[in-house]
């Protein structure tokens, strides 16, 4: 039989009795029962607490340790394993901690078990008076104390470049009160975080992989508001208690240059005033020691200041070792500028550099259940069918919800909130309930005129149109008509609107608030709206769709028009809704030489012919390959399908025309409602998604109720029947005499999610009509007319 001795290093017991020899050795002037000892402690540095733990540190060969006598501070330890020699750096540190304290340690003691040193704190010298005793000690008290305020800049130097323990609690402490400074509540838009909410994303899990495996400089790309800042905040957050790592949070979008907003993040945060060039000498000396890595976490870099573009190049050249990381965040339309030199031939400084490129995107499935997770949390619930919405995959727009549902403080209830599973115009009264300032509003309806402008403008290059479709964009030229550059320069200054130059080479602003550009969109195309109905209503409505259907959110911002429009008691533009209900979608297949561009993430532009045979030509790159098709598969469009989306969003509202009254928005979602598409947007950006339909034999595909609401004039309807409930059995009624398959499956639906609300009155009504009525003319309809579906 062998034993294995499992215990490698010493012992706490080890330990403890060691101590007890060297305190023997040093003060034999002092009685025993005199002194005591810590090997765990804390201290302060600026506003924060850093914590030390001796015993975990003997495993590196080295202990430090705080000794009192008569429980008052006596001496710092520099305790090192016997046979690892005493080194001036030993002695620094010591000197650093005794001078940290409060109050002040006087002496510092340096022992490896055969050499003991006793140092003199206020001075380094080496403390030998003749004749050892209480009053010489008292000399050197008054000493360190008066010595400990002018060293104490030094001392935090030396205990930030060369102890790990140190640093790294100061700089995730650094980072945490950075982004508290940006967190906000969920009514405050114009702070990127809200308080204690956060949610995992996929991308971040990759970035801590890829620096884990020794990649040193790392860029985070994606459109604006997607999501890129939350990332690096999940990043301080998952490296929180990681011996390996600290990630320093480092906002960069002011300007100051990325040192320079190191050296003001720690002088604030823990009353370390360094320098720039301070700041820099401490990074290399990191990137160059033992030990963890430093990860700069940079947020909003301005590629076009070249400042931060220098100083970006020397921190991940061979200049500074491989412990200092960069991951940074960039605007996906500002990545090529950034990666590429500046003669378009070859790869720039940069870009031969990063090691690596993380996408960020609209949340999977994945994400979204655990953002619904969060929000849960905060007894906000989604309805069913919500993960089949795109636009709730995009994270300012759950914000935007959130500022608007999110239960008060002051509500101690246990109740659940629940979120609409499809955007309506409510989220533009949400926006103007939000947003009061009137000046504020004045500029941003100037920027929705530029941005408006934009979208007509039939020569804007193909990858503004494309960026223009999913998100607010305007060209820095266009916004100089309706805005002067001091005015401009005020909303950059706040961070509503972001500058960059664009991969078209066009100089534009992003809107960091895009419910509030909506809103303000909206009061604009509503004065137009007026003018282009009373000149041509057919003209009004196309003219309506076709700038509409290239924003973002355009089928929201039309609807809501109509009501900005009849604004003042000036009267709907009845002519342009009848023109636009005269505008149905339909399907059609794709004609032969018809192209498309369509942007692949981490791919770029793709261009797509299609052929006769339904097959089509992809050029990615200048590659081109065929992609044929299986004959079933062969691909159609649903054509004009923008003009009933609009409808869909204006019959959510009560509506009424004529001397009696008679509600165009019941009329309208008859009309709507009985339509025999999915009508709903595209949904090509959620890979593998989409949503479980019926096909009917002789009709199409209805949407099956296990669905949920995934239809905006399904939640149109939702919104009618849960909030007028019994008033409107009439309407079912007559619903019901109109036979429409399509009608018929909506109201289902719609009746279904009514069920679910927490209403002593709509709750019972709905299942009595899901049960006496929609529920037979379903089933009649069905087999009379189309017999047997399938899902699909």
């Amino acid at each position: 039989m062998t034993t294995t001795i499992l215990t490698q290093g010493p012992t706490e017991a080890d330990l403890e009795a060691e101590i007890h020899g060297v305190l023997r050795k040093a003060f034999p002037w002092l009685p025993p029962s005199a002194l005591k000892h810590q090997i765990r402690f804390s201290f302060r540095i600026g506003r924060n607490t850093i914590d030390i733990d001796g015993a975990a540190m003997a495993a590196e060969g080295r202990t430090d340790i705080l000794v009192y006598a008569h429980d008052k501070p006596l001496a710092v330890f520099e305790l090192k394993r016997q046979g690892h020699a005493l080194t001036p750096d030993d002695e620094l540190q010591g000197l650093s901690y005794a001078k940290v304290m409060t109050p002040p340690f006087p002496l510092v003691v340096l022992s490896n078990g055969d050499v003991t040193r006793i140092l003199a704190a206020h001075s380094g010298a080496i403390w030998e008076p003749e004749t050892p005793s209480e009053e010489e000690f008292q000399k050197l008290v008054t000493a360190a104390g008066r010595a400990a305020t002018s060293d104490l800049k030094q001392a935090v130097s030396t205990l930030m470049a060369s102890n790990p323990m140190v640093w790294r609690q100061s700089v995730r402490a650094a980072s945490n009160a950075q982004i508290d400074e940006m967190c906000g509540t969920w009514d405050a838009p114009s702070f990127p975080f809200v308080q204690d909410f956060l949610f995992p994303r996929k991308a971040t899990l990759a970035t801590l992989i890829l620096l884990r495996k020794g990649q040193r400089f790392l860029l985070v790309e994606g459109p604006p508001l997607i999501g890129k800042s939350n990332l690096l905040r999940e990043m301080v957050n998952q490296t929180s208690d990681v011996a390996d790592m600290a990630v320093l949070f480092v906002a960069a979008d002011d300007g100051r240059g990325v040192i320079q907003s190191v050296a003001d993040l720690l002088a604030s945060a823990l009353s370390w005033p360094v320098t720039i060039e301070e700041a820099r000498h401490w990074l290399m000396q990191i990137s160059r020691a033992r030990g963890p890595s430093l990860v700069l976490a940079v947020d909003g870099i301005d590629t076009d200041n070249d400042v931060i573009r220098r100083e970006i190049e020397n921190l991940s050249s061979a200049a500074f070792g491989a412990q200092l990381r960069l991951v940074m965040t960039v605007d996906n339309a500002a990545v090529k500028k950034f990666m590429e030199h500046p003669n378009g031939r070859q790869a720039s400084a940069i870009g031969r550099r990063v090691d690596g490129r993380i996408a960020l995107g609209l949340l999977d499935d994945e994400e979204f259940m655990l953002a619904a997770e969060a929000f849960f949390d905060r007894r906000m619930g989604f309805q069913y069918g919500a993960a089949s919405a795109l636009e709730l995959r995009v994270p300012w727009i759950l914000r935007a919800l959130g500022g608007h549902y999110a239960p008060s403080q002051a509500d101690s209830s246990d109740k659940v909130v629940v979120l609409p599973a499809q955007l309506s115009l409510d989220l533009i009264g949400h926006s103007r309930a939000r947003f009061l300032d009137d000046e504020l509003r004045r500029q941003f309806r100037e920027v929705a005129r530029g941005v408006l402008q934009d979208a007509a403008d039939a020569s804007l290059t193909l990858a503004l149109k494309l960026e223009a479709i999913t998100t607010f964009v305007v060209r820095h030229t266009t916004l100089l008509e309706y805005l002067d550059r001091t005015e401009i320069d005020r909303l950059m200054a706040h961070g509503f609107l972001k500058p960059v130059i664009h991969e078209s080479s066009e100089p534009v602003l992003f809107v960091a608030l895009p419910e509030f550009l909506a809103s303000e969109a909206s009061i604009v195309l509503g004065e137009e709206l007026l003018k282009q109905a009373n000149a041509n209503a057919k003209e009004a409505a196309r003219w309506l769709v076709a700038i509409t259907s290239c924003i973002p959110l355009g089928d929201i911002i039309a609807a809501h028009a109509f009501l900005d429009a009849a604004q003042g008691g000036r009267g709907l533009p009845l002519d342009v809704v009848e023109a636009l209900v005269d505008m149905p979608p339909r399907s059609e297949p794709i004609p032969p030489g018809m192209t498309a561009a369509a942007h692949v993430p981490e791919v770029g532009m793709m261009n797509m012919t299609f052929e006769q045979d339904g097959s089509f030509t992809a050029e990615i790159n200048g590659k081109r390959e065929k992609i044929t098709l299986d004959p079933s598969d062969l691909p159609t469009i649903l054509g004009d399908y923008h003009p009933w989306l609009i409808l869909s969003h204006l019959t959510g509202q009560p509506m009424v025309y004529g001397t009696d009254a008679v509600r165009l928005d019941h009329e309208l979602l008859g009309k709507i409602g009985s339509c025999q598409y999915v009508l709903r947007r595209p949904d090509a950006f959620l890979k593998g998604s989409g949503v479980l339909t019926h096909h009917v034999p002789g009709y199409g595909e209805i949407v099956c109720h296990m669905a949920g609401i995934v239809e905006p004039i399904t939640y149109s309807l939702f919104k009618m029947l849960s909030s007028e409930g019994p008033d409107q059995e009439a309407w079912i009624d007559q619903a019901l005499a109109a036979e429409s398959l399509g009608l018929l499956t909506r109201i289902d639906i719609a009746l279904r999610a009514t069920t679910q609300l927490f209403d002593p009155v709509r709750r019972p009504w709905a299942e009595r009509m899901l049960r006496e009525k929609i529920g037979p003319a379903l089933r009649d309809t069905l087999h009379a007319q189309h017999g047997d579906s399938r899902c699909q």
